[in-house]
């Protein structure tokens, strides 16, 4: 099966593999289906068991995907292609395994979303929106900090000093790096549901916060020296931290919300009547 899967899904998973390479807002690909792994491990001890007859109803997914395969095709998207494998595997555990057993490894199937580029047009409108986003909020922080920031279009002016921000700035890379690391955070993770919302929601400001504070961070030392040399080393180790700053972001925020509401330890009545002093009789009158 593994074989057939592999021969069916060569040329796409090469198309994955190039983005992986070439891509950086991907270059996280590499990790997703090591990281699914994970996830299957931490969650084995809730693993239902395999069902002793095969589920046909599984192959509704299996169908799913072959359909999505040949729409792809036709229309070209390559994206379609490479998500058709999600309803493929799920369809196969499905029907090997059961539906218990899918709704065990969903979690983990779904995370290989994030291996997947995303289409062309998506990509562009969402970095767009980031682009216009961190300008505007690295403009507000750079006056902050008492500089003469002005924003124009995608670019930032801070005096004489002009900061493009480019598509490949938009924070689209840590956008959906953030945004995988907190599935993955969820999905190993036995705190409430609402703790995990929580941290995937606060992933879209943290993820516009460390972009903007890193255009801010390159417009001040940008002030500071003028040497081409010292830009480009600027640049780029900006960008190194980012990564790094963007997980400690992520993490304190978790921190903070575990904190700030204690999960409360479930008693059954038997078990809180049993650590009460007994009540005193009543004495005569």
């Amino acid at each position: 099966m593994v074989a057939v899967f592999l021969y069916s899904y060569w040329p796409t998973l090469q198309w994955m593999a190039e983005a992986w390479m070439k891509e950086p807002d991907y270059s996280h690909g590499w990790l997703v289906l090591p990281l699914a792994i994970v996830i299957c491990y931490q969650r084995a001890d809730r693993f239902p068991g395999f069902e002793p007859n095969v589920s046909w109803a599984g192959l509704s997914l299996v169908g799913l995907a072959i359909v999505m395969r040949l729409v792809g095709r036709i229309i070209y998207a390559d994206f379609l292609d490479a998500w058709s494998i999600l309803p493929l595997i799920a369809g196969a555990v499905w029907c090997l395994a059961g539906p218990r057993a899918l709704r065990w490894a969903l979690p983990a199937i779904v995370f290989l979303f994030f291996a997947i580029p995303m289409p062309y047009q998506a990509e562009s409108m969402l970095s767009w929106q980031l682009q216009g986003i961190a300008t505007d909020l690295s403009t507000i922080l750079l006056r902050v900090f008492g500089q003469p920031a002005v924003a124009e279009g995608h670019m930032v002016w801070v005096g004489d000093e002009k900061l493009s921000i480019e598509a490949a700035c938009s924070g689209l890379r840590i956008f959906v790096g953030m945004t995988a690391i907190a599935y993955f955070w969820a999905a190993v993770n036995d705190r409430s549901w609402l703790d995990r919302l929580v941290l995937m929601l606060a992933v879209i400001p943290a993820a516009v916060f460390v972009n903007s504070m890193r255009i801010v961070v390159t417009g001040l030392l940008y002030r500071a020296f003028e040497g081409e040399s010292a830009r480009h080393w600027i640049h780029d180790i900006s960008g190194l931290l980012m990564i790094p700053a963007s997980f400690v972001l992520l993490w304190a925020v978790g921190a903070y919300w575990k904190a700030l509401y204690r999960p409360v330890e479930k008693m059954t009545a038997r078990e809180f009547l049993k650590d009460r002093p007994a009540p005193l009789a009543n004495s005569p009158g």
